[in-house]
């Protein structure tokens, strides 16, 4: 089977390593790994992403708001359980390590002295 327009392919191909030399030969053009100079950073960045969070979520219906703050609600618990279940996990093991060593301590040491 031949392609319906196989001039639409060499051209695209011709595009591609048109597109694959210049961002290798480092030409200012590629964006590729470059930090714009005037990114918000910090505080700004935060107030800029929450401006552009309230300007999305203003702009969708009803409906779409109240599943977006339910999904939001379960997601922060589901967060907010796994970090008690790591504080959890944490508690623990320090224990059982107070206990190991307590054990060896006064139990195992001694009886190889």
């Amino acid at each position: 089977m031949t392609s319906p327009q196989p001039q639409n392919w060499k051209r695209r191909l011709q595009d591609l390593k048109i597109d694959i030399e210049r961002v290798t030969s480092g030409s200012p053009k590629s964006d590729l790994n470059q930090i714009e100079a005037d990114a918000p950073f910090g505080l700004d960045a935060l107030q800029q992403g929450y401006q552009q969070f309230l300007s999305w979520f203003n702009g969708i219906p009803a409906s779409g708001k109240l599943l977006a703050i339910a999904g939001g609600g379960l997601l922060s618990l589901t967060l907010i359980k796994t970090v008690f279940q790591l504080v959890t996990s944490l508690i623990t093991l320090s224990v059982f390590g107070v206990i190991l060593y307590l054990v060896y301590r006064f139990w195992i040491l001694p009886k190889g002295e």
